[in-house]
């Protein structure tokens, strides 16, 4: 692995580049190398085949290699060589790290995985978006309360807490996220599940907040995770490293998570993939983290579209191929809590299972739409990726028919329309519509059990 205390001479010796023309010489690298490694977008080719899962790897690596990534805080490029970014993806290779969160009963542990094998991704599913105080504690435990999830992939965040907002770097953001700890700590220990995951945090998003979260009693090594990671395209900050170091100085597993748009630097899948991957390396490269999440969308917020899917899905294969570490995505629809980003969420967890992922750190919107990701990913484990894509394939079409009848900009069910936020159960019209998208799936070739 890279030192991390390296990356301080290669942001500060690395050469000046304006924005613009970092971007330029990226897009125009991706364009370059989609064509020189002959990566081809099949719609009809949800999970990729070798050859092009190999080919996306290489070029990712050639990304990485001749672009670097570009520190905004200063606008000087850091630079990889291709040997040492190999010599990266080879320890990862060769010695496939675990990662465990949470404590006693509530102990979980992700570990990589391929795609035919039939040990099923970790679903250890997410509380995701912005809530109300009112919400916030049945909403995270409409998710814990279910046997199947393992831990938090992430926690809900507040726009507002009374008439305060948590704005970065004030007071207020801290204030605001400490709320937030308390009331995570309040929906486990009304389940019985107190060492449980609580994933990233929301709310709070500036190292100084973070690092004041982290304390015994709230947030420790062994149940939460610290985001690192590289933005999108190819852009970090000195704050990303700074938690990088503080994870590795306090023992934290960090989060790194590759994300790439399709539609703007990235014309395409293919271009997105190949960005995916180089973005991931070079996260492992100065996080030195045992998993790597992938995440992809249009330039218009939709995510869970087939072009997204398939990049993230090429990605994870070129990983599951050459780097051998625990990956991960989000499980989610455009329409949450909608039986349209229920077929999404189904088509994800057929392919992305296919794929070689370990865990999904998002699974739907509420708890039982998190049983029913977890179901998927348990029965379609170790499923032939032939089969698997044609699955996917059915999938995907019902969606995308659908979808014709829905204005396309994303619509939120609200929380407290699919569950009783006293009770914590699920309204029966709602439960109904999990109930019907399941049938229909198991229709066309999930096997339930």
């Amino acid at each position: 692995m890279i030192p991390i205390i390296d990356f301080q001479k290669r942001c500060l010796n690395g050469p000046v580049m304006k924005p613009d023309e970092f971007d330029l010489a990226l897009s125009m690298k991706m364009r370059e190398l989609v064509d020189k490694y002959n990566i081809q977008y099949d719609p009809e080719q949800l999970i990729i085949d070798d050859d092009t899962a190999d080919a996306v790897f290489e070029a990712g690596v050639e990304l990485l290699a001749d672009i670097g990534i570009l520190n905004q805080d200063i606008n000087r490029v850091v630079r990889f060589d291709k040997k040492e970014i190999q010599a990266v993806a080879g320890q990862y290779f060769e010695n496939s790290p675990t990662a465990e969160f949470g404590t006693g009963k509530d102990k979980m542990t992700i570990r990589y995985r391929r795609g035919d094998d039939t040990n099923p991704p970790t679903n250890y599913a997410g509380a995701p978006g912005v809530t109300t105080e009112e919400e916030f504690i049945p909403y995270v435990m409409s998710i814990v309360q279910e046997e199947g999830v393992a831990g938090l992939g992430i926690a809900p965040g507040l726009s507002k807490l009374g008439d305060m907002e948590p704005k970065a770097g004030t007071l207020s953001e801290i204030h605001v996220g400490m709320w937030e700890q308390e009331q995570l700590k309040e929906a486990l220990r009304r389940v019985d599940r107190p060492g449980l995951n609580l994933g990233l945090l929301a709310t709070v998003s500036t190292p100084s907040a973070i690092f004041e979260c982290i304390r015994p009693g709230i947030r420790e090594p062994n149940n939460t995770q610290i985001g690192i990671h590289v933005l999108p395209e190819q852009k970090i900050t000195w704050d990303r490293f700074l938690m990088a170091h503080f994870c590795q100085d306090r023992g934290v597993n960090p989060w790194q998570s590759a994300m790439s748009m399709i539609g703007a630097l990235c014309r395409d899948a293919r271009e997105s993939a190949v960005t995916l991957v180089a973005n991931g390396l070079a996260q492992l490269s100065y996080g030195h983290g045992p998993t790597l999440s992938f995440f992809s969308n249009h330039m218009d917020g939709r995510y869970g579209w087939p072009e997204p899917n398939w990049a993230v899905g090429a990605a994870m294969r070129a990983s599951e191929r050459n780097i051998h570490v625990a990956t991960g995505s989000a499980i989610s629809g455009t329409k949450w809590r909608h039986e349209v980003g229920m077929y999404q969420m189904a088509a994800q967890a057929v392919t992305y299972t296919a794929c070689g992922f370990s865990f999904s750190w998002i699974a739907g919107h509420t708890g039982l739409e998190a049983r029913l990701v977890g179901e998927i990913m348990q029965v379609t484990a170790g499923m032939d990726r032939a089969k698997a894509n044609a699955l996917a394939l059915k999938i995907t079409a019902k969606y995308l028919d659908l979808f014709k009848n829905y204005d396309h900009k994303e619509t939120h069910e609200p929380f407290g329309q699919c569950y009783d936020i006293k009770t914590v159960k699920p309204r029966a019209e709602y439960e109904s519509t999990v109930m019907k998208v399941k049938e229909d799936l198991a229709k066309m070739g999930i096997p339930f059990q």
